[in-house]
């Protein structure tokens, strides 16, 4: 068995003229391409080759917990953008001015800390604790927001084009924060957007 790669939620145009997609098939043709690759190649031959992304993003250590992370991160943050992002719901609107004071105050906490990573990593809305309160997070190209009771909600790439910021907020998919907001997984356990079921790993 091996991995695939995801479809994407949308055409690959859908996303115009926020995100063009020049760079939606460069980021989803050729980088997360070359990722699900790299991991294929990695688990050939391992006992891994038989377990779910998930499995190895809570198990893994070193090149393949990277190479797991990205490919998960990639894949969330298409699911992250949606080309007609609707109203944001009321619990979130709610739990955002809790945390940040107003829509416009999530978006400069969103600015600052994208500012503060380098190229290809990663900006994220997460929900912490047992209250699920909003925080930004950050973290480098092959990491991910896996602490305990950290619930990742929406992704931001970091990327060099012009456009990134500003389309990431434009098509910010409220409702699938929302889901992953009220959803009832583990907060150690983030569901897997989409992607080929695996088996367990072998004991």
């Amino acid at each position: 068995m091996s991995f695939e790669l995801p479809a994407l939620p949308y055409d690959a145009k859908a996303l115009e003229p926020h995100l063009s997609r020049a760079v939606v098939q460069q980021r989803h043709g050729e980088l997360q391409r070359a990722c699900v690759a790299r991991l294929n190649r990695l688990v050939a031959g391992t006992p891994w080759a038989e377990c779910s992304l998930e499995a190895i993003l809570l198990g893994a250590e070193g090149a393949l917990a990277q190479q797991a992370a990205q490919a998960w991160a990639l894949t969330f943050h298409w699911h992250s953008l949606a080309p007609r992002p609707g109203t944001l719901p009321d619990p979130l609107a709610a739990a955002i001015g809790t945390a940040f004071g107003d829509l416009e105050g999530l978006r400069c906490a969103l600015e600052e800390a994208a500012a503060e990573v380098s190229e290809g990593g990663w900006v994220w809305l997460v929900a912490q604790g047992e209250a699920r309160e909003l925080a930004v997070v950050t973290t480098a190209d092959g990491e991910l927001p896996l602490a305990p009771g950290v619930i990742p909600l929406l992704a931001h790439y970091v990327a060099p084009e012009a456009e990134e910021a500003a389309a990431f907020w434009a098509l910010a998919n409220w409702r699938f924060a929302i889901t992953n907001l009220m959803g009832s997984a583990a907060p150690s356990r983030p569901s897997i957007p989409q992607g080929s079921a695996r088996r367990p790993m072998p004991r």
